[in-house]
């Protein structure tokens, strides 16, 4: 599964994420990267791993084996046409930080008539 995700603000994107989970003859993981609007990586490495840890039918947990960049990440189905992604970050120095990020699915729009 292949996904993206834009921060933006007053009109101007801020970030551009590209995410892939993937089943993998290990399991399944999950690969995010960050770019600057202009696709600039913002991770001077590899894209972030996080590996499966679990799920639920409601819920599925990645962990991040190397660092807490983030640490863990929970995607939890609300509804039909809700979830929220709760993205637990364990920086090296400063404090512990949670990202909540809910999501709705847009209602099919229908082409104006002329």
């Amino acid at each position: 599964m292949l996904g993206t995700f834009q921060t933006v603000d007053n009109g101007a994107t801020l970030v551009v994420e590209l995410f892939a989970i993937v089943e993998t003859p290990g399991g399944i993981n999950l690969y995010t990267r960050h770019f600057t609007p202009t696709l600039e990586p913002w991770e001077k490495s590899k894209a972030t791993l996080l590996k499966l840890a679990g799920s639920t039918p409601k819920a599925i947990e990645f962990d991040n084996p190397v660092d807490g960049q983030p640490k863990r990440e929970i995607i939890r189905k609300i509804d039909a046409d809700t979830y929220v992604s709760r993205a637990e970050i364990v920086p090296d120095k400063g404090d512990p930080q949670v990202v909540e990020i809910t999501y709705h699915r847009q209602k099919e729009t229908l082409p104006a008539k002329h």
